[in-house]
């Protein structure tokens, strides 16, 4: 009986350990559109911490991601000037079909910092979850950031080599925008490459007239979907949100954890 028990409980923690690194995924990207930003934009669980950045910015000179939301960030430390942002379907839109390639006709438009050329957004932005990709910004000021990259953990040998390799800043230029800078290091700052992120949607619901006409010319100039994330897709499936292949996956791995967790006398995952 006790070997029973312990293979079930191998095979239970085998299927959640898949399910945790597949889970990004199996997360299905829903059509978004600019016109109803304030229906999506800045509803994230951090839309109240005070950090100078928070808003919903477009990439300027980045491809093919369209918009990121600073309403995403956690992990706030007032006493560091720091937080955290996860690059996610639900802090990133895309272009879904464009690539970096859509915009080299289009001047104001193309690439300033690497970007993949020939990879569609929707799959850049999974590749992102896939390697838990996440940035801490700590603020030397105001107007400052020093950014620290953290790719499949901030322990992994390919974060290290990243951050040794590259200096990466977050500075505030004028009319709320924000450049996005890559140096040779932080402490030899010189420019190698960047981007901007240009303010769309701002804190108190007020749409940056600039930033949107920039952002909507942009999803123009890649003929393709402005696509983000769908929230939790377990909790979508159970729901009945989603109509998509996964859902009957996810819904009989997650029974399938929970009885077994019912046998042996613990709790179903939440």
């Amino acid at each position: 009986a006790v070997e029973l028990a312990m293979e079930r409980a191998q095979r239970i923690l085998g299927v959640a350990l898949l399910a945790y690194i597949l889970y990004p995924l199996l997360l299905p990207l829903q059509p978004r559109s600019l016109d109803d930003i304030k229906t999506w934009g800045l509803k994230g669980p951090g839309k109240d911490l005070p950090i100078p950045c928070m808003g919903v910015y477009v990439f300027a000179g980045l491809n093919p991601v369209m918009t990121v939301d600073m309403s995403h960030a956690y992990g706030y430390d007032p006493k560091a000037k720091s937080f955290w942002l996860d690059f996610t379907p639900q802090s990133v839109t895309v272009a879904a079909n464009g690539t970096g390639a859509s915009f080299d006709g289009h001047p104001k438009f193309k690439s300033t910092s690497p970007s993949p050329a020939y990879l569609p957004g929707w799959y850049v932005i999974k590749q992102f979850s896939l390697l838990r990709y996440r940035v801490q910004f700590r603020f030397e000021s105001d107007s400052v950031a020093v950014i620290k990259s953290c790719i499949a953990g901030c322990w992994s040998p390919l974060s290290w080599a990243y951050n040794k390799a590259l200096g990466e800043t977050l500075e505030r230029r004028f009319g709320g925008v924000w450049a996005r800078e890559n140096y040779v290091s932080l402490a030899n700052r010189t420019r190698l490459s960047g981007y901007q992120l240009l303010p769309v949607l701002l804190p108190g619901g007020k749409v940056n007239a600039k930033g949107m006409a920039y952002a909507a010319g942009k999803l123009a100039a890649s003929g393709a979907q402005l696509k983000g994330g769908a929230g939790p897709l377990m909790r979508a499936c159970a729901r009945g949100e989603l109509a998509v292949a996964p859902c009957p996956l996810v819904v009989y791995a997650a029974g399938k954890l929970a009885a077994g967790a019912q046998r042996m006398g613990g709790a179903a995952p939440a």
